[in-house]
């Protein structure tokens, strides 16, 4: 009875939250141009590969409600604490510091970036589930000044309103997916510190060059807004003297022939951050299994691949290690250098890494 009332609770809070997403979201969206991946006529952007609808997903809330330990770790993960000192000196690679699932902070020149910032206790709209396994490493009051935000989609695991309140209070701008730039206007950021990108559209910022990629996903903040902002991964572009670093962050999005296009265009690549963790047969095309994040990583060729989306929250039904345990062996099998750093952990494309993830 008492898991009941509570599940009972979790729907009702769900069902207000949804007729407030209606009401402050939905009528607000520009109509875009036609393309290969947004329809006018319905005012949604969709996937050139249909994805298959979620089943059972009642279920497996249920399990992540009542059942969330069972996806924790036994205890608290390894960390580093923060050297700000050494993430921001200068140096001849760029640096980059983990917060766990997909937050990553990214010194590239003289440029401080974060990507999908959430360092809140849950990453669920209804915070009865989905807690963080333990305090990041840093709160976003103790970061270095933030030039650059970088959004890939709008659900709440990689668009946490808390803390894009709090960097709105700093000189950062925002660089999104686009239609993100309505949430944000919504929260308070004005229009001049946003810059929505449609899939391979580029902007550049202080030498810093960002393209949109390609991605199968999907985007709500509720039931009345699904798909009304676009969904995207990353290429992160420098220069360094002669030479040109080219960073891939992918966001979240399942296997697709998108993959292939993103390959052949995007050049070599240093670090590849890409999804591994949250999939489960009942939502099959939303992320990709390890065996499919081996194979990306695979495809892409970088000089190192780094798996994200895991380490930080229980998003769906296995072990938090699992991804990693599966993944990282599948990739050094096809040749594929990893990188595993600790949480909070300053590190570049040669810093050598151990497997930290394979110890409860």
């Amino acid at each position: 009875m008492k898991h009941t009332k509570k599940f009972i609770t979790l729907l009702g809070i769900t069902g207000i939250a949804t007729f407030v997403t209606y009401w402050f979201y939905l009528p607000t969206y520009p109509v875009y141009p036609k393309s290969d991946h947004y329809d006018p006529d319905t005012q949604t952007f969709y996937n050139a590969e249909p994805q298959r609808a979620p089943i059972n997903v009642a279920s497996a809330l249920w399990e992540m409600t009542f059942y969330e330990k069972d996806f924790h770790p036994k205890k608290p993960l390894p960390t580093v604490k923060p050297n700000w000192t050494e993430l921001l000196a200068p140096a001849e690679q760029s640096r980059f510091m983990w917060f766990g699932h997909s937050t990553l902070l990214m010194r590239i020149g003289n440029q401080t970036i974060i990507t999908d910032p959430l360092f809140g206790n849950s990453a669920s709209p209804v915070p009865i589930m989905m807690h963080r396994f333990q305090p990041p490493v840093a709160e976003i009051e103790e970061l270095p000044p933030i030039d650059v935000v970088l959004l890939s989609h709008s659900h709440y695991d990689h668009l946490e309103q808390e803390s894009i309140e709090k960097l709105m209070k700093t000189q950062s701008h925002f660089v999104v997916s686009l239609g993100m730039g309505v949430i944000l206007q919504k929260w308070g950021i004005d229009a001049a510190r946003i810059t929505e990108l449609d899939w391979w559209q580029s902007t550049e910022r202080n030498g810093v060059k960002y393209t949109a990629l390609p991605a199968r996903h999907d985007s709500s903040r509720g039931l009345f807004d699904h798909n009304k902002a676009l969904w995207s991964g990353f290429l992160i572009e420098h220069k360094r003297g002669q030479n040109e670093e080219r960073f891939y962050f992918h966001g979240d999005s399942a296997q697709g022939k998108h993959f292939d296009e993103i390959a052949s265009r995007v050049g070599k690549i240093d670090i590849a951050f890409i999804e591994n963790g949250q999939y489960d047969e009942r939502w099959p095309n939303n992320h990709l299994f390890p065996e499919q994040t081996a194979q990306l990583a695979a495809k892409l060729q970088p000089t190192r691949f780094m798996p994200i989306h895991w380490g930080a929250y229980p998003l769906a039904l296995h072990t938090w290690n699992e991804p990693v345990l599966k993944s990282v062996p599948m990739a050094r099998a096809l040749g594929v250098n990893t990188l595993t750093p600790l949480l909070g952990q300053v590190f570049d494309v040669n810093t050598k890494t151990e497997d930290w993830f394979t110890q409860e």
